[in-house]
């Protein structure tokens, strides 16, 4: 059984674009029971060696920002010491990365009125790679994705179900039914070591991709898992950028 964990990075909203961050970014990170459990290990590890406790949940927006229990981050020898073993994490375990990258403004002038919800299209696209990927290994999975707040968790579902009921352009839904076993939505406070990986990841994609600076974690490191092709090709395979 393999879970694919979901985050995402930047808003749906195609009206009101951000200017200083007009894209929106799902990202999915997916493990095996086994590799899980010894990220969760690691990831207690470091949070009760450096805070004293493992129920602090890493969250991007707040170790990024010194707040919510991360405020010791901005004292500068413990901050290289924090983002040194959140890189070690990201680098020495085994996961896959798909992410998607919708960039709001191009979208809108490609399609207009249109325009598809970019939360709704990168899912059907994340969790078609997902499956492309079971396939190939001949296992099942489910999916775990991070709660927003009711009315967002609630259009999650329905849209998870559209997908059930409808398919893809690539999958029948007897396919989709097929090889995902179960779709969950988890809050943040359950402290799930795969979500709290894919939050660690999706923002520094989304500001490479807009050329923004990426602080103390190497986007590299990021780069080198995502889900590649034989000949080691990882866009549109791994990373999809759109449109």
């Amino acid at each position: 059984m393999r879970t694919l964990f979901l985050d995402e990075s930047g808003d749906h909203d195609l009206i009101n674009i951000d200017r200083n961050y007009p894209a929106f970014v799902l990202a999915g990170c997916i493990l095996n029971i086994k590799d899980h459990k010894l990220l969760t290990e690691d990831l207690n590890n470091l949070k009760e060696r450096l805070f004293g406790t493992k129920n602090l949940i890493l969250h991007y927006a707040d170790y990024t920002r010194n707040k919510n229990g991360f405020e010791r981050v901005k004292e500068k020898y413990f901050r290289n010491v924090f983002f040194k073993g959140i890189n070690d994490l990201i680098v020495n375990h085994d996961y896959e990365l798909l992410a998607c990258i919708v960039d709001k403004q191009k979208h809108n002038e490609k399609y207009g009125y249109n325009a598809m919800n970019p939360y709704l299209l990168s899912l059907n696209l994340i969790v078609e790679r997902f499956i492309f990927y079971l396939k190939e290994i001949n296992e099942v999975g489910k999916i775990i994705a991070e709660s927003r707040n009711t009315q967002l968790d609630n259009e999650l579902d329905l849209a998870y179900l559209n997908l059930k009921i409808s398919g893809t352009r690539y999958l029948a839904p007897k396919e989709i039914t097929k090889y995902i076993q179960q779709f969950a939505i988890k809050k943040k406070e359950e402290n799930i070591a795969g979500l709290q990986l894919v939050d660690s990841l999706v923002t520094p994609i989304g500001r490479k991709y807009l050329n923004l600076k990426n602080y103390y974690l190497e986007y590299d490191n990021i780069k080198g898992k995502f889900r590649k092709e034989r000949c080691g090709k990882y866009k549109g395979y791994g990373l999809m950028i759109l449109p």
